[in-house]
């Protein structure tokens, strides 16, 4: 009786020893003889005692592999590069299989294959042409690898370009000339904006000398509407010639233009002759004046 207690306790010692739980996003790969057999999804599982054996635990979720390199780009420059390849174990059962056992060592020959892409990429480009093409280099070496990892049961998601660094004696020459174009698109646009003032001006004053001449104009049009008026006034008046009244206007302007002068505040000492006589000569030589121009 001990014997079967002991036998019964062997047999479920043996079955839960056997019983695999695998967890989400992992599967399980089984030998059965030292042969693949199967793979285990997740959840529940069993193997077949001292028969089958887990030979390898894949994640199927996607994964980092970070690599970086120097490398003599087409004009002898030596670029550093950083890349990020982001990729999952294909789902299938051959995928997995192939994941297995096609590579000894993975993370080499990922490696190896990544470095020998990217630097027959690089040797073609200039240092220059990389920076510009850096999302053109990445898509080429996507490509490039994809056909090689599917044969190692993987696929690619995504090939980056994380970083790219030149020498500092490289680094400080695309700075002067960088600096330099800037430099000059500056004077660019200063001299440009110092031509666009220039003709902003001009139009101004041209605009100011058209508005100024419109409004000397109007100011005679005035001048000359008012003297008809006043002479029209006069005359239903006194009588006068046009001659006369014109000659009278004349003289009362520039009477008021003696007192404007005398009053200001800013005029100096000035000497005029303001006999009444003096005014009665002006009179007669304004009509005299007048009556040669008709």
């Amino acid at each position: 009786m001990p014997t079967m207690y002991i036998i019964g306790i062997i047999v479920v010692l043996l079955i839960l020893s056997n019983i695999k739980i695998v967890k989400q996003n992992t599967v399980l790969v089984v030998e059965f003889l030292g042969k693949y057999k199967r793979t285990m999804t997740t959840g529940l599982n069993l193997k077949v005692p001292f028969l089958e054996r887990i030979a390898n635990t894949v994640s199927m979720r996607q994964q980092n592999f970070v690599i970086g390199g120097k490398y003599p780009s087409a004009d002898k420059v030596i670029v550093d590069v950083a890349t990020n390849l982001i990729f999952e174990v294909n789902s299938e059962d051959e995928g997995i299989k192939k994941f297995t056992y096609a590579l000894l060592n993975p993370r080499q020959s990922m490696e190896a294959t990544i470095e020998n892409s990217l630097r027959t990429y690089i040797a073609k480009e200039t240092h220059e042409g990389i920076l510009e093409k850096k999302e053109e280099l990445a898509l080429h070496i996507q490509t490039d690898l994809e056909t090689q990892f599917r044969e190692w049961g993987m696929k690619i998601k995504s090939f980056q370009i994380t970083n790219v660094n030149f020498p500092l004696t490289i680094t400080d020459a695309m700075s002067e000339v960088v600096a330099s174009q800037q430099l000059r698109k500056a004077a660019e646009n200063k001299g440009e904006a110092a031509k666009i003032q220039a003709v902003k001006e001009a139009e101004g004053e041209k605009e100011r000398k058209r508005l100024q001449g419109e409004g000397i104009a109007l100011e005679r049009e005035a001048i000359a509407e008012g003297l008809r008026k006043s002479i029209e006034t006069v005359q239903k008046t006194t009588n006068q010639s046009s001659t006369e009244i014109l000659a009278i206007l004349n003289l009362t302007q520039y009477l008021d233009t003696l007192k404007s002068v005398g009053s200001s505040p800013n005029s100096k000492v000035i000497f005029m002759d303001t006999n009444i006589q003096k005014t009665s000569e002006l009179m007669q030589q304004l009509i005299a004046s007048m009556e040669v121009k008709k």
